[in-house]
């Protein structure tokens, strides 16, 4: 696919699936602005699309997506820095400690919850206020899970804020459809990536 000139923010690009995406976009020729808290990590990756000969180029960007103030202006931000804005991957995440319902912790609660629903509603907010108000084209891709699709994947918290983000999906995408902004969600099953860490549950990389 060609993405030579294309402005992209990708949350969670410090590790895992992020990561990857950030460099897929980077080789085919899109500005990336790769979102999540650890700065080295952020660098590192940057750096590594300079040495891999990359048509396009990463630019580091250090936010704590559990804060709706610092999620909007990561988009706001984003879009000065990138000179616009034509897609936004919503991939950060953070996982539960599979408790069910009736163990789970308000702590355990409230963390998930900011970066897994919240911070992809505030994202998405942001991102599509500015596509529609001055009616440029836009893509959004949510990273969700197939716990997002049944009951026995994971803990009773991430299951119910993947399952929010793909009724967000879901709605995003129909009450837009005629003003050129679309919304996708993928699904993936497990994936060995730092999330499943027990030492990252309730973190955003």
């Amino acid at each position: 696919m060609e993405f030579s000139g294309k402005k992209v923010i990708v949350t969670g690009s410090s590790s895992g699936m992020g990561r990857q995406i950030a460099l897929d976009f980077a080789r085919e020729g899109a500005v990336v602005l790769a979102c999540a808290r650890r700065k080295e990590r952020l660098e590192q990756l940057a750096a590594e699309a300079v040495e891999k000969g990359y048509e396009g180029k990463i630019l580091p960007y250090v936010v704590d997506l559990s804060s709706k103030e610092s999620t909007i202006k990561m988009v706001e931000e984003g879009i000065s820095l990138l000179g616009g804005l034509d897609v936004l991957i919503n991939n950060a995440g953070s996982m539960d400690n599979f408790s069910p319902v009736g163990e789970l912790t308000d702590e355990m609660l409230d963390k998930v919850m900011a970066i897994d629903l919240l911070s992809p509603l505030f994202s998405t907010r942001a991102a599509v206020k500015y596509w529609f108000e001055n009616k440029l084209k836009g893509n959004i891709i949510n990273i969700a899970s197939v716990a997002g699709l049944g009951g026995g994947k994971a803990g009773a918290i991430y299951t119910m804020a993947k399952h929010a983000i793909v009724g967000l999906t879901k709605n995003t995408g129909y009450e837009y459809r005629n003003s050129n902004i679309r919304c996708n969600a993928i699904c993936p099953g497990g994936v060995a990536t730092e999330i499943m860490n027990p030492e990252m549950f309730a973190t955003a990389s």
